[in-house]
């Protein structure tokens, strides 16, 4: 019986999760017995369903019993019904029925639970909300989204001090072993290796603007350009204004040419 209920638990929670947006988000940012312990908690809450219902039919079936069973007590020749004790009495594959049942029926709930979920999905606001419920627990992921929502460029540095300046592209896929940033360079360039001090290399959007390079241009489009950076190669990510940076960079540049003259 263990063996059978720890199977039918795994296979519902399995399927929920892949199928559950959010849920499959957090299993796949947990790792070891945590990931584990995820799934079943969700296999064991369609079980215990399950079982509260076929329980809810069985007692439901009792009640009927003794109502339709009432007359037996004034007169002895009307006999006693019974018709709920076939749940407990008659077995299937060697166990009883109202345990099959109940199994069958966490699986039934567990199935339309993850079939609604992947539907729901369908919609784009439902989709959005999601996404954006999930990103909010994740400080990259929250970040991005919000370089998306107000159309901002991206700075990122990577380890090796390669840089880059750009709009996101597409999210993060959500395994944390397989992640990547992708996004579509405006201006690239390096740190320098004692200062830091960022100097720029090539400028993506001249290329863009000779060539008539849009995001629905044909031929050649942005997303040919797009940068696809594994997150492991990733030092920081922070969101980038022109008018600012400019600012930066003429304070830094004022403060050098103080100091040189004293």
């Amino acid at each position: 019986m263990g063996p059978l209920v720890i199977m039918v638990v795994l296979v519902c929670g399995f399927w929920f999760t892949e199928n559950h947006y959010q849920s499959r988000i957090r299993q796949a940012r947990t790792n070891g017995w945590t990931s584990y312990f995820y799934v079943a908690m969700h296999g064991c809450k369609f079980v215990i369903q399950g079982f509260c219902l076929v329980l809810f039919i069985y007692l439901f079936l009792l009640i009927v019993s003794l109502i339709i069973s009432i007359p037996h007590l004034f007169v002895s020749t009307y006999g006693i019904k019974d018709f709920y004790s076939w749940l407990t009495n008659k077995t299937a594959l060697s166990y009883p029925l109202f345990f099959i049942l109940s199994l069958c029926a966490g699986c039934f709930i567990a199935w339309r639970a993850g079939d609604a979920a992947q539907k729901s999905l369908r919609d784009e606001r439902v989709r959005q909300a999601a996404y954006r419920e999930m990103a909010a627990l994740d400080a990259i992921e929250s970040l991005l989204v919000q370089a998306i929502d107000e159309d901002m460029l991206i700075f990122v540095t990577l380890k090796s001090r390669k840089v880059y300046i750009g709009y996101v592209a597409a999210p993060r896929i959500e395994h944390s072993l397989t992640q990547h940033l992708s996004i579509i360079p405006c201006i690239s360039g390096y740190r320098d290796k004692d200062t830091l001090y960022y100097h720029e290399q090539h400028r993506y959007y001249e290329l863009y603007l000779k060539k008539g390079i849009t995001a629905d241009s044909k031929g050649l489009n942005l997303q040919h350009f797009r940068h696809v950076i594994p997150m492991h190669e990733v030092e920081a990510i922070s969101l980038f204004d022109t008018s600012t940076y400019q600012c930066f960079d003429e304070f830094i540049n004022n403060k050098s040419e103080h100091l040189s003259d004293e």
